[in-house]
C-alpha cells in the first residue's frame, strides 16, 4: 500500500499540485516512488494578492479534482505567496534549545505587527555555532488567513498538515548560498513576479500583473516587458542606496522567454554578472521527466516534496493547530480508553462482587470469631506480664531499700527510708557533705534516678542533717506496704497497684 502526499502551491491564476506516492520504508529517489504534477486552473478573481475571495467556487474546483484523484491521502501541504506574510533571518546570541521558544517569542512580540489573538508563527535554525551564535528563519501570517485556507481544503476532502511560503520554499529548493544575494525572476507575457534572496530567504517580492503596472495603450508583449525591465531597474537602485551591503551578483529566472529576456537585458546593463535558469537540486531520477515536462513551473511544489521525501526540518506554519489538534487527540483518545476500561472494570466488579458476596459473610463472621478469642488471648497475656511484673518489681524494691538501709555507718547514719507509689524519702545525719555526696552517687549507682536533696541543715557540731527524694523509674505501681526498722532506722514500703 503505498503512501500518498501532495503539495498545493497557490497563485492567483492557478493551482499547481504535486503528488507523491512511496511504498512504506522506501527512501528518497527510490524506483518504486511515483510522482504527478498537475496545474489547475482558476477563474480570476477567486485568489487574489493570496486572499480567497470566494471560497464556494474554491471548493468546487478542489472537490472536482478530489474526485479524480480518489484514494487516501496520507498529508497534505499547502505553499502560500508572500504578500499576506512575514518572513526574514536573524542572527541571535547563542541560547540552550530548551530556551529559544521563550526567546523567538520575545522577538516575534519585537518584529511582527500582526496582533497575537491572529498570529501563526514558526522558526527554523539554518545554522548554529555553538556557544556563540545562531541563525534562525522566522515567519508569520495572520491565522484567519490559513484557517480559511484549511476550511476550503478540508471541505475537497484534504486535511491540511503543514504550510509554508512559496518563496521559503524556493530559496531553499534551489540552494541559495547563505552568504550571496540572488534576484529571481519568474513570468510569462501578462504577469509577473521578482523577489530579492538574501541567501535561502526572500527579503522582497513584488508581482507586477499587467493591469497595475502597464497603460492600456502599452498591448503589445514588447512594450510590457519593457515596462516590467524599467520598474526593477529602479527598484534596484533604490534598494542599493538603501542598502549599500547589497552584493547582487546573480540572477535566476523561471518560466517563459519574457523572463529569459528581462535577464539578459539586466545582465546587459551590468546590474548583475551571471544569469541562468533555475533548477533544483538533488532531484532523483524518477521525478526529472515531470520536471522536465513543466520546466518554470514546478519548482515550489517538487522543491516542497523533495524537502518531504528527504526528512529534512521542516518550517510549518500551521504546527501550533496541529499540535493542538494532536494533544486533544491525544486526551481524546486517553479519555475513550479509560472510559471503556471503566466500563469493563465496573462489570467485572459486579460480576465478581455477587459471586463473592455470601463467601465475605462466612469470611466476617469467622473473622469477628477469631477476633474475639485473639482478644481473650491478648488479656490473658497481659494479665499474667503484668502480674509477674509487679512480683519481679516488688522483689527488687525489696532488696534495694535493705541495701539503702545496710549503708548507716559512723560517718552516715539513715533515719527514716519510706517509698510510696514509685517515689521514695530518705531522712538521715551524716558528719560532713562529702558522706551525703556519695550516698547520692550510690544511690544513682543503684538505679534510682534523680535523687535530689529535699532540706539540709548544719548543727552545732558541725554534723549535717539531711531529707532526699529519689524515683525508680522501672516501677509504678506496688500493692504491698512494707516498714523495715532499726534501733534507729525506719523503713516503709507502701505501693499500690
Amino acid at each position: 500500500m503505498r503512501k500518498r502526499s501532495v503539495v498545493f502551491e497557490l497563485t492567483d491564476r492557478e493551482i499547481r499540485a504535486f503528488w507523491i506516492a512511496a511504498l512504506p520504508f522506501s527512501k528518497q529517489g527510490h524506483s518504486s516512488t511515483a510522482v504527478k504534477f498537475d496545474r489547475i486552473s482558476i477563474l480570476t478573481g477567486i485568489l487574489e494578492q493570496g486572499n480567497v475571495r470566494d471560497e464556494n467556487a474554491l471548493i468546487k474546483i478542489l472537490s472536482n479534482y478530489q474526485q479524480q484523484n480518489p484514494g487516501k491521502i496520507q498529508k497534505v501541504y499547502l505553499a502560500i505567496p508572500l504578500q499576506q506574510g512575514f518572513i526574514r533571518s536573524y542572527t541571535l546570541p547563542w541560547i540552550p534549545k530548551r530556551d529559544r521558544k521563550s526567546a523567538i517569542s520575545l522577538l516575534v512580540d519585537e518584529e511582527i505587527s500582526i496582533a497575537r489573538s491572529d498570529l501563526l508563527y514558526d522558526f527554523l535554525v539554518i545554522s548554529e555555532n555553538k556557544q556563540i551564535s545562531f541563525q534562525v528563519l522566522l515567519g508569520a501570517t495572520r491565522q484567519s488567513l490559513l484557517e480559511r485556507y484549511v476550511f476550503v481544503f478540508g471541505q475537497a476532502g484534504f486535511e491540511v498538515t503543514g504550510v509554508d511560503f512559496s518563496f521559503s520554499v524556493l530559496g531553499q529548493a534551489l540552494g541559495f548560498e547563505p552568504s550571496e544575494d540572488v534576484l529571481y525572476l519568474q513570468g510569462e507575457s501578462d504577469s509577473f513576479q521578482m523577489s530579492l534572496f538574501r541567501g535561502a530567504v526572500p527579503e522582497i517580492v513584488r508581482t507586477f500583473p499587467a493591469a497595475s503596472t502597464t497603460k492600456k495603450s502599452l498591448a503589445s508583449k514588447k512594450e510590457r516587458t519593457e515596462a516590467w525591465g524599467n520598474e526593477i531597474r529602479r527598484f534596484l537602485l533604490y534598494y542599493r542606496t538603501q542598502n549599500p551591503d547589497l552584493n547582487l551578483k546573480r540572477l535566476v529566472w523561471s518560466g517563459d522567454s519574457v523572463a529569459e529576456q528581462l535577464a539578459q537585458e539586466l545582465l546587459a546593463s551590468n546590474h548583475v554578472s551571471s544569469v541562468g535558469q533555475a533548477k533544483l537540486l538533488f532531484v532523483p531520477n524518477t521525478w526529472r521527466k515531470i520536471i522536465e515536462e513543466d520546466n518554470g513551473w514546478g519548482e515550489v511544489a517538487v522543491g516542497y516534496g523533495l524537502r518531504i521525501s528527504a526528512g529534512r526540518p521542516e518550517f510549518n506554519l500551521w504546527r501550533q493547530p496541529n499540535e493542538v489538534q494532536t494533544v486533544q487527540q491525544r486526551y481524546q483518545r486517553i479519555a475513550l480508553i479509560a472510559c471503556a476500561l471503566l466500563m469493563v472494570g465496573t462489570m467485572s466488579w459486579v460480576t465478581l462482587y455477587l459471586r463473592i458476596m455470601p463467601l465475605q459473610q462466612k469470611v466476617q463472621q469467622l473473622s469477628n470469631q477469631g477476633a474475639r478469642i485473639v482478644a481473650q488471648v491478648n488479656h490473658q497475656e497481659e494479665l499474667a506480664v503484668a502480674w509477674n511484673k509487679v512480683a519481679i518489681d516488688a522483689e527488687k524494691i525489696g532488696v534495694s531499700l535493705i541495701q539503702l538501709q545496710g549503708m548507716s555507718s559512723s560517718e552516715l547514719e539513715i533515719e527514716h527510708i519510706s517509698y510510696k507509689h514509685g517515689s521514695l524519702s530518705l531522712r538521715g545525719k551524716a558528719k560532713d557533705a562529702n558522706s551525703v555526696q556519695a550516698l547520692i552517687s550510690t544511690m544513682r549507682t543503684m538505679g534510682w534516678e534523680q535523687p535530689a536533696l529535699s532540706s539540709y541543715k548544719l548543727s552545732l557540731r558541725n554534723n549535717v542533717e539531711f531529707s532526699l527524694n529519689a524515683k525508680h523509674g522501672q516501677f509504678e505501681t506496688l500493692p504491698n506496704s512494707m516498714t523495715t526498722t532499726s534501733e534507729k532506722t525506719n523503713l516503709s514500703l507502701d505501693e499500690r497497684g
